[in-house]
């Protein structure tokens, strides 16, 4: 690692060669022809420009035994850059993971492989080597189906890039390799998003090959249990139910890390609800939940409000897409009273009515409150209930964005509609403009 940190440098992202920035060890020294001696001559049929000098037919034999006889650290700094230029873009990449450096390298590599529409480096820590290995990480994965390739050999690709992996991605798995073992390999990752799928099946579908299973859920929850890293966990998409849900509970609770579950588009009822509501007690650590699209009833509204009451920690939370009706929707409310931390709740095609913006009018007018956004989106929203909103918004000063569109009234035809919403964005924009004067 000692050596590796000689010959990096800030800057690495940028046309720039990322060891252009260091001096020069020696000085140049001029050669004067002496009176009297002879003058050297060019062999025969040869100029001096085309006479290759030591050093570029060194960096020329390391360059065509790099890949059998990796030298790097070793090279002066003065011709790294020409190594570097030099190197093949088809070095495997366990090889070029141990011993290549410089960003221009990975840049030009990311660039030829994935091409500019698909590198986005902002997304991978603003360094092109954790761009490649990070993608090359998620190839793995998704092509490996446990039968063509051994288990040992995808143990060793893990290990050799490890360093450099912190987001796991695969939007399929086949194989159903052992993510313990995998996120294991992996010890700086902060990020995983799983999706246990199949991608282009087309007439080959069966339903078997979709969703995950108990033996995933298992190893996830044991990685979950001693992970030091992870903040983020998205398992959407995953056939995900409410008995591997609670498998996955036994690692959730005995973490401290995760930050932000995204269980969204899963099969999720009332009884996943009961499980996650013990996500947010009050030592909980969670800042984000997102359980968009799932089979969350009003019973459920009733587990997430009793977890809600004793949370301090929960910022965004989204429920779009379920089926709290306006029975739910008025308890997860009353729950939210209580709490002061969260800012963002979606509450999006839920069937919510006029219980659920009585709760919400008290929610906007307790001072301790502090939600910014809400979402009551394709719900049974009428004029009635619209004005109450717009009379619980004279006195809230926090919200600042609210989505009220698709509900039971129609602003192109009725003028009292149109009206009403735009009293109720101008109050919305008011405290807007507030927020970003203080």
């Amino acid at each position: 690692m000692a050596a590796r940190g000689r010959h990096t440098s800030v800057g690495t992202t940028t046309d720039v060669a990322s060891l252009g920035d260091q001096i020069t060890q020696f000085r140049k020294r001029s050669f004067a022809h002496r009176k009297g001696a002879p003058k050297l001559r060019a062999p025969v049929g040869k100029t001096k420009n085309n006479i290759p000098t030591l050093a570029e037919t060194c960096i020329q034999r390391i360059v065509d035994d790099f890949e059998t006889t990796p030298v790097y650290d070793a090279v002066p700094s003065q011709f790294m850059r020409q190594l570097s230029a030099s190197l093949p873009l088809t070095i495997t990449p366990i090889i070029a993971a141990q011993y290549v450096f410089d960003e221009n390298y990975w840049k030009r590599r990311c660039l030829d492989k994935y091409a500019w529409h698909n590198c986005r480096i902002e997304e991978h820590g603003l360094t092109w080597k954790q761009l490649f290995y990070e993608k090359y990480v998620q190839e793995v994965l998704e092509e490996w189906n446990g039968e063509e390739e051994p288990e040992e050999e995808l143990w060793n690709k893990l290990a050799v890039c490890s360093e450099y992996v912190f987001t796991l991605t695969a939007n399929q798995l086949l194989g159903h390799p052992d993510m313990e073992r995998v996120c294991t390999a992996l010890p700086n990752l902060c990020r995983m998003q799983l999706q246990y799928g199949v991608n282009k099946i087309g007439m080959a579908y069966e339903r078997i090959l979709f969703g995950m299973k108990i033996s995933d859920a298992q190893g996830i929850a044991n990685y979950l249990k001693k992970a030091e890293t992870l903040t983020t966990l998205e398992l959407s998409m995953n056939l995900l139910d409410d008995d591997l849900l609670r498998m996955l509970m036994v690692g959730l609770i005995a973490n401290e890390t995760v930050t932000h579950l995204d269980v969204s588009h899963n099969r999720i009822t009332n009884h996943g609800a009961r499980l996650l509501s013990k996500l947010l007690g009050a030592n909980s650590i969670l800042t984000s939940l997102d359980l968009s699209d799932n089979l969350i009833h009003s019973e459920g509204g009733r587990y997430l409000a009793r977890g809600l009451r004793e949370n301090h920690s929960l910022l965004d939370l989204n429920l779009r897409l379920n089926r709290l009706t306006d029975e739910g929707g008025k308890m997860l409310t009353e729950g939210c009273l209580e709490n002061s931390s969260l800012t963002s709740l979606n509450l999006s095609a839920n069937s919510l009515g006029r219980d659920t913006i009585a709760g919400v009018s008290l929610l906007l007018r307790t001072p301790d409150v502090n939600l910014a956004a809400l979402d009551l989106s394709a719900n049974e929203l009428g004029m009635q209930e619209l004005k109450v909103l717009k009379e619980s918004l004279t006195r809230n000063a926090t919200l600042t964005s609210i989505d009220l569109r698709n509900n039971r009234f129609d602003p192109n035809d009725d003028d009292a509609a149109r009206e009403l919403l735009n009293e109720i964005n101008e109050c919305v924009h008011q405290n807007e403009l507030h927020e970003e004067h203080f």
